[in-house]
């Protein structure tokens, strides 16, 4: 409900005319006001004690730039932001509705329709912000406005500043909004790092609370709220039995087992058709395009910054993992054929209780009946292993900063600081290992690599909070970047050749880190931050005298998790021969490169026996659970390559063996997404280091 202005409102912001206060916040003030063509809009005016920070007008820029890219599915759009003026303001689409908070408490909890909208138009809303790269991070009833029935998510992701929880007297809302908030986001460390499962979490609450009018874990105190999130169930009893068990799914404690948002709208749009009732043709358009936006999305990201023209003709079907990519917004005019696929998917066993063997270089392939089981190599975290001469676990990007490309290598080149991203969220403990060749074009050139580095906001890595290794020619130096200041931890005086590659090994752990360069030790220091303890690990250049340009190329990345540099070992079939089942996080057809994940999957009771559960684990009763590695590598896919599938005609092309498809299939039929484990479960064959054939697997 609008408010008359008071005295001291501006009658201006930047060029809109100011007609009603709509509201106040911990941001600032959100006015009614008029556009030049006479649109009504609703405009943020950011609070002065944010406005004279420059770190956060920085962050703001770069955030609405993001948010921006959201397609209006089911959101309220982004429309025109001012980061540099006297008070930066935000405008976005005015949408004349009441809440959701007011729609229930006026008429009742929702039933029928009505119930089945708010959870298809939310699901819809939240797979294009985060199809974005954007993370809500406030998502509540008060955020969902209702404009001719249709719901539409508002206030996103938009440079929300880093302050303590702070709570209301009444028991389920907090700042922040306790009642909606993920386990992760109780722990003030993982704060930085939080990825858009915490989206899913609250998308539960808000179907619940749509539903029955209460929130499923609101105790009569905060304590009690925050307990309740933390160890107990959820209680869903009055949801129709097909929302409670979606519900109930995206109210996992672990952040990884909940469905990521597309996955929320497959299964309310397809598989929840049966029970739900029929949806709103508008609301259902939207829904339908918000799901294929973000399908395409990440694979059309990889194939433009690949193949730019072939992407025209290509498009990607997928089910990205949550925080595992950062997709960019589909645009107008590409192609509709699905022919790139990027998924993340979990290894299969090839046999009941068993996983296939992988084999050594020279080894021949077993036959599919005598198959004999493995376990991975323990390791306590993920390590991941990339050539980095194709786009793959890194993408190319632009930005005013400078490129990141790939010509030989991840080409890095920036005329002040470029940081470069892997594509998808991998957060590596406190003891971890870096090893990685870079090559130094010039004598302006420095090579970065940054470890422990947590996210200041969705996608903005050069705003990162980080530990930082530079090998300038003449110097190297270790440092640490806190709130965009650098605390330089220790240097040395080094001759390091230009136009020639060098091996870079860094190892940390919880006190102390090492550098050696080409097998040499030549820095250490202490790692003392308290709030970098985990992260990310980037790679990136500095010019090593502002204006020139620095040119940096990096090849055979290796970071791992574990002190030993040695463990796990570089996985034999990286240039040998092969056959086992995995998790393939990307399987890029046009640039030819696949990521896959060393995989058992194990009937329940395998599982329960090798990892020592006892058979009350609800795991023991599952027909399949996977087993990874925790070991990604990016393999280059053969010319020759095959795709087999079974779901044309299961009856002759699924081997009963092996659970593995037989028949060969175009790229586009195998990349086509319908119901299946996500991610989704492939048999890989490599020879010489290259994949020849990726085999669909059955776990159903």
């Amino acid at each position: 409900m609008a408010d008359h202005l008071r005295p001291g409102d501006p009658s201006y912001i930047g060029r809109y005319r100011t007609l009603s206060r709509l509201g106040e916040g911990g941001m600032g003030s959100v006015f009614l006001a008029e556009a030049p063509g006479g649109r009504l809009v609703a405009v943020k005016v950011i609070r002065p004690e944010y406005a004279h920070e420059e770190e956060f007008r920085a962050r703001f820029r770069s955030e609405v730039s993001r948010a921006r890219e959201v397609p209006p599915f089911c959101t309220a759009e982004v429309l025109d932001a001012d980061p540099d003026s006297i008070t930066p303001y935000l405008v976005v689409e005015y949408v004349d509705g009441p809440s959701l908070t007011e729609v229930v408490a006026e008429n009742g909890p929702l039933t029928g329709g009505s119930l089945h909208g708010v959870a298809v138009g939310v699901a819809a809303a939240l797979a294009a912000i985060h199809g974005a790269g954007v993370i809500h991070r406030d998502l509540k009833p008060r955020n969902v406005l209702f404009a001719l029935g249709t719901p539409k998510v508002i206030d996103f992701g938009i440079a929300r500043p880093l302050e303590a929880t702070s709570y209301h007297t009444r028991p389920d809302v907090v700042v922040g909004t306790l009642a909606y908030m993920a386990p992760e986001r109780l722990d003030p460390d993982s704060e930085r790092l939080l990825t858009p499962a915490v989206d899913v979490f609250a998308w539960g609450g808000v179907v619940a609370y749509a539903g029955t009018g209460r929130t499923p874990f609101g105790g009569d105190s905060p304590a009690v709220t925050a307990a309740r999130i933390l160890t107990q169930p959820p209680r869903v009893g009055g949801l129709p039995p097909y929302l409670a068990e979606l519900v109930t799914a995206s109210l996992e404690k672990n952040p990884a087992d909940r469905p990521t948002a597309p996955e929320l709208l497959d299964r309310l749009l397809v598989s929840g058709s049966a029970a739900a009732p029929p949806l709103p043709a508008e609301l259902r358009r939207e829904a339908e395009a918000a799901a294929s936006a973000q399908h395409q999305a990440t694979a059309q990201h990889q194939a433009a910054a690949q193949h730019p023209a072939a992407a025209q003709n290509q498009a990607a079907a997928q089910h990205p993992a949550a925080a595992q990519h950062r997709p960019a917004r589909p645009r107008a005019g590409r192609g509709k054929r699905m022919a790139v696929v990027a998924t993340a998917v979990t290894a299969v066993a090839a046999v009941a209780g068993a996983g296939l063997r992988l084999l050594d270089a020279g080894e021949p392939t077993p036959a599919p009946e005598t198959p004999a089981a493995t376990t991975a190599a323990v390791v306590a975290g993920p390590s991941v292993f990339d050539s980095l001469r194709q786009a793959a676990s890194f993408t190319a990007t632009r930005t005013e900063d400078g490129s990141c490309g790939f010509r030989s290598g991840l080409r890095v080149r920036t005329t002040g600081s470029m940081v470069c991203a892997p594509s998808f969220s991998v957060v590596f403990p406190p003891n971890q290992t870096v090893s990685v060749r870079a090559t130094l074009a010039g004598a302006q050139s420095c090579a970065t690599v940054w470890f422990r580095a947590t996210r200041e906001g969705e996608g903005l890595d050069y705003l990162a909070d980080a530990y930082r290794f530079a090998l300038c020619p003449g110097e190297l130096s270790l440092s640490s970047t806190i709130d965009g200041r650098e605390t330089v931890i220790a240097t040395a005086k080094r001759t390091t050749t230009t136009g020639a590659p060098h091996r870079i090994q860094l190892s940390a752990n919880n006190r102390e880190a090492t550098v050696s360069v080409d097998g040499e030790r030549v820095l250490a220091g202490p790692l003392t931050e308290s709030s970098l303890v985990s992260g990310r690990v980037l790679l990136g250049a500095v010019a090593a005298r502002k204006g020139r340009q620095a040119d940096v190329t990096f090849t055979d990345a290796q970071l791992r998790s574990g002190p030993d540099p040695g463990t796990p070992a570089v996985p034999a079939f990286v240039s040998g021969d092969a056959q086992f089942t995995a998790g393939t996080y990307l399987t890029y057809d046009i640039g030819r490169v696949a990521i896959v994940e060393p995989t058992d999957y194990l009937t329940g009771t395998e599982y329960c026996r090798r990892f020592a559960l006892t058979t009350a684990s609800p795991q023991c009763a599952r027909k399949y659970v996977a087993a990874p590695s925790s070991t990604r590598v990016t393999l280059p896919i053969a010319d020759n390559r095959v795709y087999l599938d079974y779901r044309q005609n299961p009856a002759e092309c699924l081997d009963p063996r092996t659970n593995a498809g037989t028949c060969e299939v175009s790229f586009e039929e195998f990349a086509t997404v319908v119901a299946e484990p996500d991610p989704r479960p492939a048999l890989i064959t490599v020879r010489g280091g290259k994949v020849v054939s990726i085999a669909k697997l059955s776990v159903k």
